[in-house]
């Protein structure tokens, strides 16, 4: 490898660095907010939910952001990228990031999983209610009120 081949990977590194450190703090952020999500379903704080929901979004369209960051370190230089991928730091900061990345999986699962039994629920509640409600027209369909005829009794 040339002294230039060194520099470029060497100025790669810092680059790729600089970048996986912003997006692990970005990732740990989103794992507190996938916490707090999984919290207000979990504990029915529905008043949270709808801001929630929208700040999830917008890390949504951040994900997509840092795909793009690292898509275009990528296709400047694949070869280069490729050995910079390698280096320890690097696979340090993807490593952690993979795991992080892992926990955030499980939290939206698990809100998944907590919204999914609360719509059972939900259902299950209304098919009652409307239980009720058909039991409610059956007695009083069958009490009718005495019938008046000339104002008398």
């Amino acid at each position: 490898m040339t002294s230039i081949d060194y520099n470029a990977l060497k100025q790669l590194e810092r680059e790729l660095v600089f970048v996986l450190k912003e997006e692990y703090s970005f990732y740990q952020s989103l794992y507190i907010k996938l916490d707090q999500q999984r919290d207000a379903v979990k504990y029915n704080k529905d008043e949270d939910l709808l801001d929630l929901f929208a700040e999830i979004e917008r890390y949504y369209t951040r994900i997509n952001n840092s795909d793009e960051k690292i898509k275009a370190l990528k296709e400047r230089n694949p070869e280069l990228f490729r050995m910079a991928l390698a280096l320890p730091e690097v696979k340090k900061i993807v490593s952690s990031m993979t795991a992080l990345v892992k926990k955030n999986l499980t939290l939206v699962q698990e809100s998944e999983q907590y919204l999914k039994e609360k719509y059972e629920r939900i259902r299950s509640e209304l098919g009652e209610l409307q239980n009720s409600q058909k039991i409610l027209q059956y007695i009083t369909a069958a009490q009718q009120p005495p019938l008046f005829i000339d104002g008398k009794k």
